[in-house]
C-alpha cells in the first residue's frame, strides 16, 4: 500500500522520478552529508595535485608532525592529529616499512615509543608540502578570508560539541 505522505511519483513503476524534482527530505539540512562531500572533493583535489606521491591526508599529517617534532611519541601524535591510536599505529607501521621513519624506545620510559623521520621521510614530506601548498590555496580561494575564519570556528565548535567526552 503506498504511503500517502510520499508523492505518487515515487510509485510509478514505469519511469524514475524527475531528477530535478527529487524530494531530499531531511537531507536538505543534513550537515554531515555536506561535510562528507566536501571532504571527498577536497581529498580528490589533494590527490590530484600530489600525483604519485600522494599520501592519505592522515598519513601526511602524521609524517609532518614527526618531521617537525623529532622524538615525538605515538601518544603525542594521536593527540595532535586527533586520530585514535590504532590508526596512528597502522600509519606508523606503514611509514616504518617504507623507511620514512624510525621508532625507538625512550631511555626514560621503556614503554614509550618515539618517532623520528629518516632522510627519505624528511625529503618526501618537503616535496608533498610544496605540492600541498597549491591545494591549501585552492581551499582558501573557495572561501573568502572572513568566511574562512567563521567556517574554521564553526567546525571547531561542532567538533567540541559532538566529540565524546572521556569519563572523569
Amino acid at each position: 500500500m503506498p504511503d500517502p505522505d510520499l508523492p505518487a511519483l515515487l510509485y510509478d513503476k514505469h519511469s524514475p522520478p524527475v531528477f530535478e524534482e527529487l524530494d531530499y527530505g531531511i537531507l536538505h539540512d543534513f550537515i554531515g552529508q555536506h561535510l562528507r562531500v566536501a571532504y571527498e572533493v577536497a581529498y580528490a583535489d589533494f590527490k590530484l595535485r600530489l600525483g604519485d606521491e600522494a599520501l592519505k591526508p592522515g598519513y601526511f599529517t602524521i609524517l609532518t608532525l614527526i618531521v617537525r617534532n623529532p622524538r615525538i611519541t605515538q601518544t603525542q601524535i594521536a593527540l595532535a592529529s586527533e586520530r585514535d591510536k590504532s590508526n596512528v599505529t597502522n600509519a606508523l607501521r606503514w611509514m616504518e616499512d617504507n623507511a620514512l621513519i624510525v621508532r625507538h624506545l625512550s631511555f626514560n620510559d621503556r614503554r614509550t615509543h618515539m618517532c623520528t623521520a629518516t632522510q627519505a621521510g624528511i625529503e618526501l614530506q618537503a616535496r608533498i608540502e610544496r605540492k600541498a601548498a597549491a591545494h591549501v590555496q585552492a581551499l582558501n580561494d573557495a572561501i573568502s578570508p572572513l568566511s574562512r575564519a567563521d567556517f574554521a570556528r564553526t567546525l571547531k565548535q561542532m567538533i567540541a560539541a559532538l566529540q565524546p567526552q572521556a569519563p572523569e
